[in-house]
């Protein structure tokens, strides 16, 4: 396995709370190569939450419900997507870009970092940047994700 800084750089992560997020997940048990939800304590991580979300994965038809949403990331967001599919959601149903980063995530069960564009109404930010790791209960099959993100600025080259 990797370093955790090897990691990170390799991924190109950006934000000190993405890269913490993404250490905090490395560290975390495995079951087979994968952490569980399970595994997860919010208390070990609460300047992290946030800018957290926790997404489950539905197959049959593929999709993806959001379960718990952070603060910041609620108050950017044009409404409260807690509970919602992406399906339901007109910006984020495929063949949307967030659709997209959430299957490629839990089919190749790796974590994705990508930037993002922000398409809310708060003036001053650019873009964003997303980190989606996988979970998994029995370390084989996706069946949650967990996100992060990062606000940009327009005149942020990085953070």
């Amino acid at each position: 396995m990797q370093s955790m800084s090897e990691l990170s750089e390799k991924l190109y992560v950006e934000a000190s709370h993405l890269v913490e997020l993404l250490d905090y997940w490395e560290a975390l048990p495995r079951v087979k190569e994968l952490p569980a939800r399970a595994d997860i304590d919010p208390q070990a991580i609460p300047a992290l939450l946030p800018y957290c979300e926790l997404i489950d994965v539905h197959r049959n038809p593929l999709d993806f419900e959001y379960r718990l949403i952070g603060t910041l990331i609620d108050e950017i967001a044009t409404k409260c997507y807690t509970g919602l599919r992406l399906s339901e959601i007109p910006t984020q149903n495929p063949p949307s870009l967030m659709f997209a980063l959430y299957e490629r995530v839990a089919q190749e069960k790796k974590p994705i970092r990508t930037i993002l564009p922000y398409i809310g109404e708060l003036p001053g930010i650019k873009d964003v940047e997303s980190l989606v790791l996988p979970l998994s209960c029995d370390g084989n099959e996706v069946d949650m994700l967990l996100g992060g993100i990062a606000l940009r600025e327009p005149d942020d080259d990085d953070f």
